[in-house]
């Protein structure tokens, strides 16, 4: 009977240790978990904000980029702005340039050959095809008294789908002209749009300038060679 009484004893014993044990676990489990889930909470706090710091320093990063990039923009702008205003400046000088070169042959030949002749002659391709803007300025020197008249006539030398043909004015203009009329004391400026036909390629031009009447003036020639395309 006592040695029941003990073995009932021990086996409540053992089931309280148990019991105690487990608690203890669960208490210490517990009290571990809370202090992890602090660290973890505090972990996270400090990930946050280091988060909303690197994207408040992307966004000023970004801001500065984009400052720099249209800075660079506008540098680049303002760089070609230049380099055109001055290639256009260069450009207007160099008319001037000649301009008061052709005005002070005009009024002070000097050693080159009076009379009529012809002082500049120029081709331009305009945007349509076979289509060019022509300018011819003529002059007399030494021979301002009196004012000059006559006829250019036009010789446009090429081939014509591959063989060689001439063309006059009357073949390049719309409506047909035969010739260009020119009267003039000084100088003067003819200028006008020519369409050469398709199939005939150009390669010169030969303008006869022709005064009227008996002026004492001589009839004047010159061939020019024909603008290449792009030119």
């Amino acid at each position: 009977m006592l040695r029941d009484y003990l073995t009932l004893l021990a086996g409540v014993a053992a089931i309280g240790l148990a019991a105690y044990g487990l608690w203890w676990l669960y208490d210490f489990g517990k009290l571990n978990g809370a202090v992890e889930l602090a660290e973890l909470r505090t972990g996270h706090a400090g990930l946050t904000e280091q988060n909303i710091r690197l994207l408040r320093e992307n966004e000023s990063l970004n801001g500065r980029i984009a400052v720099f990039e249209r800075s660079a923009v506008i540098d680049r702008e303002a760089i070609e702005d230049v380099s055109n205003d001055l290639a256009r400046l260069e450009e207007e000088l160099q008319a001037a340039r000649e301009e008061v070169e052709f005005y002070r042959g005009i009024v002070s030949p000097g050693a080159v050959q009076s009379g009529l002749r012809i002082h500049r002659f120029k081709l331009k391709q305009d945007v349509l095809p076979g289509r060019y803007v022509y300018t011819l300025v003529l002059t007399q020197l030494a021979q301002h008294k009196r004012f000059v008249s006559g006829v250019v006539y036009w010789r446009i030398s090429g081939l014509m789908m591959g063989e060689p043909g001439e063309l006059g004015l009357a073949g390049v203009t719309h409506p047909a002209v035969q010739q260009l009329k020119f009267r003039f004391r000084y100088f003067q400026s003819l200028s006008g749009v020519i369409t050469l036909p398709e199939g005939f390629e150009a390669t010169q031009v030969t303008l006869a300038v022709t005064p009227a009447g008996k002026a004492g003036q001589e009839a004047v020639e010159q061939v020019f060679d024909w603008p290449e395309a792009g030119s």
